[in-house]
């Protein structure tokens, strides 16, 4: 048995560590708000000319995404359907269209791809593209199945341009200023995680004629689709993974067709238990038959819980936990939790300094700045990556780990079985 003196002895280097780090980062923010002198804006370097491949919801918002990156102009766009380019063109007014994305390959002012095409497609895409010698952003997942994300992260990795996979939680900077904490055992004992996404929507899209509504609702079938893991899941269970710095060592899933009674083959309501190292577990799941409590991860240990919401987070101390001195000087809001009445401490970057100015945290983006969200940040960090020529932080091993994992979490809930992660699945 520990004695008192060693459990006292532990608590309090974790709050003197914790203590460190929040000291260190509002230091930080003081030193930003002391007068300066005002020094020109420094040039964003040469701009990358952009292609985007697939002209889709999805699509388009990487267009409007660019549209605000300064030196991302988006020279050229592309889809095998014409009538694509209608609202595409209001996204990017100033881009050429083409049916054919070697068209776009074969332009050599083209710098920059993103591939925003069904991920069923995405493998020769991605393939040709880095052939072809382009810098390349990737949607998420890599591709709907194992071998071809896997064909991909090879391509990838041995490429000499940048690529980059679109999981944006990985560049969100209230992510990455929340996960801090989390490093520091700001949380105490880790004792389970939780994540969610809820929306009422049926995902069917109406086509011009059924050809073109079979290919519209791809997500809906099985051949194309990796299902509400593959293309929502992956992103939430990624940043899980991403705050734990581990893998998920199994998985069981479970899933059904409750509110959608069409002819998809894809349920609309799944949970998820993820195994990771150490005994923990996330707890996840997702349904397209209700909204309620909207999308959010949240990590709960024994001496608090961080809440994120990609835009807003909070970290709710337990009141048995350890007092560092840090918090009574902390930005603090009700915490977002529907039904909830707690108070959190607001984790947002740069808090101190937007108080100073006059501004509420809570009406600014997750990066400080209004109107940056984080799909904004995720495209920003690929174009100055591209632009530098150096590789990203979410790139080929990153993108693929996230894929394989999705991919076998769809597979536990279709099979019914539980699945251990093998080694080699993730190997590049």
């Amino acid at each position: 048995m520990k004695s008192k003196e060693t459990l006292s002895r532990r608590s309090f280097l974790q709050a003197a560590t914790a203590s460190t780090l929040v000291f260190a980062l509002h230091a930080e923010a003081a030193e930003e708000e002391k007068p300066q002198e005002a020094e020109p804006a420094q040039p964003v370097g040469p701009p990358v000319a952009c292609g985007v491949i697939g002209c889709g919801p999805r699509g388009r918002e990487l267009m409007q995404a660019l549209s605000r990156v300064p030196g991302a102009p988006v020279k050229m766009i592309c889809d095998n359907y014409p009538g694509a380019f209608t609202l595409a063109k209001k996204a990017a007014p100033e881009a050429t269209t083409v049916p054919d994305y070697k068209q776009l390959l074969d332009n050599k002012e083209i710098a920059a791809v993103f591939v925003a095409t069904p991920s069923h497609l995405h493998r020769q895409i991605v393939l040709d593209a880095l052939q072809a010698g382009k810098h390349v952003y990737c949607e998420a997942p890599l591709a709907h199945t194992v071998d071809e994300a896997t064909a991909i992260a090879k391509a990838a990795k041995d490429a000499k341009t940048t690529f980059q996979a679109g999981l944006q939680g990985r560049c969100n900077p209230l992510y990455q200023h929340a996960l801090k904490f989390l490093g520091i055992g700001a949380l105490g004992q880790l004792a389970q995680m939780r994540a969610q996404w809820h929306r009422k929507e049926s995902w069917r899209r109406v086509g011009a004629n059924a050809e073109r509504e079979r290919a519209l609702n791809w997500r809906l079938y099985k051949a194309s689709s990796a299902g509400l893991m593959g293309e929502v899941g992956i992103h939430q269970v990624d940043t899980i993974s991403w705050g734990l710095k581990a893998i998920p060592e199994a998985v069981q899933g479970f899933g059904g067709i409750y509110q959608w009674k069409d002819d998809r083959e894809v349920a609309d309501t799944v949970q998820c238990v993820f195994d990771y190292p150490g005994g923990v577990r996330l707890l996840y799941d997702a349904t397209l038959a209700n909204s309620f409590g909207g999308a959010y991860e949240l990590y709960m240990g024994s001496d608090g819980a961080i809440y994120l919401m990609q835009e807003r987070g909070w970290m709710i101390k337990e009141s048995d936990a350890p007092q560092i001195g840090w918090e009574v000087y902390a930005y603090k809001e009700q915490v977002g939790v529907p039904g909830a009445t707690q108070t959190g401490i607001g984790l947002i970057a740069d808090a101190t300094k937007l108080l100073a100015q006059g501004r509420e945290p809570k009406d600014v983006g997750p990066g400080g700045e209004k109107g940056k969200d984080a799909l904004y940040y995720a495209v920003e960090s690929f174009i100055q990556c591209a632009r530098e020529g150096k590789p990203s932080e979410c790139g080929a091993a990153e993108g693929l780990q996230a894929t394989v994992v999705a991919i076998k979490a769809n597979e536990a809930i279709t099979t019914g079985q539980k699945i251990t992660f093998q080694p080699e699945w993730f190997a590049l």
